[in-house]
């Protein structure tokens, strides 16, 4: 198929098992409660798992996706952290 544009196999989900991560679920909670604090979390992250840092850098879009997401009981500080990303959140679209 011409311009099937595949870059190193899978991609899709790459960061899906973090879903299912206590750690990134709490990490979910704090930055969706004060947003300004994910730069110095991944500055962190990136001392105890160089690995996982990279692949967070390697699919920010993804990552940024699945920090939005609303935890088991929805956060409040989701508008924060989407307007904080350029307000790319719509809830509603339809």
């Amino acid at each position: 198929m011409p311009g099937g544009g595949g870059g190193g196999g899978g991609g899709a989900g790459s960061l899906d098992f973090l879903r299912s991560n206590p750690q990134f679920q709490a990490l979910r909670q704090m930055v969706q409660a004060n947003p300004q604090i994910l730069q110095p979390m991944l500055q962190e992250l990136g001392k105890q798992n160089p690995q996982l840092l990279q692949l967070i850098n390697t699919n920010q879009q993804e990552f940024l996706r699945l920090i939005n997401e609303p935890g088991e009981e929805g956060g409040p500080g989701m508008e924060a952290l989407a307007a904080m990303a350029g307000g790319d959140g719509e809830q509603g679209a339809g």
